[in-house]
């Protein structure tokens, strides 16, 4: 064999070793589709939830604004609050609960001072600050979040109707209070301020 032949038997073969190569690869990209397609469906029909909906709610439940404040909106159509906010969210300008949908943790405060009523409304199961519900007037359907490490503020709702809820908190670090707080010191006398209820545990 002349080695022009031996030449070009060296290259076909190299030819032919890339080309199965490639086949091999591109087949076992195609069987990787497919079993993640596959996997897909079965968690679909398990679940009911599509692989694309778990993605997007675990890049909500991963973000975690430190403090969240739209106390400018008056509506909360159209609002997408994470599952977790860090810090305190501020609502304060909301004066309806339609269409709110609040996260399941608020690391700091929460101000919902603009609210007349919370019917319908799923508070977080923790609030880790303060509770601003002063705008409250009534406390029909009303369900506070079982665990709550500041004050609850309803200064347009009686103790009387507080104490028929049956849906309070479990742990409460702060006090719940009825009035607006007053800097008795200033006035030369030695009242608390305000009527309020203090849990410990």
């Amino acid at each position: 064999m002349g080695t022009g032949t031996f030449a070009a038997v060296l290259i076909v073969g190299v030819m032919l070793l890339l080309i199965i190569s490639i086949f091999i690869r591109v087949k076992n990209k195609n069987e990787a589709r497919i079993r993640r397609k596959v996997r897909s469906i079965l968690i679909e029909e398990t679940t009911g939830v599509s692989v694309n909906e778990r993605l997007k709610a675990k890049r909500k439940s991963i973000s975690r604004p430190e403090n969240v404040d739209f106390c400018e909106l008056r509506s909360a159509k159209r609002l997408d609050l994470p599952e977790r906010a860090d810090g305190w969210l501020n609502l304060s300008g909301l004066t309806t609960v339609e269409g709110l949908k609040l996260p399941k943790h608020v690391g700091g405060g929460l101000d919902l001072k603009g609210l007349t009523t919370a019917e319908g409304l799923e508070f977080p199961e923790y609030v880790g600050g303060w509770l601003d519900l002063r705008g409250l007037t009534t406390s029909r359907g009303l369900k506070l979040p079982e665990r709550v490490g500041g004050d609850i503020y309803f200064w347009s709702l009686s103790k009387s109707e507080y104490d028929r809820l049956s849906h309070r908190p479990v742990r409460m670090d702060g006090k719940v209070r009825f009035e607006p707080l007053v800097n008795y010191s200033s006035l030369g006398t030695d009242y608390s301020s305000g009527d309020t209820y203090g849990f410990s545990w």
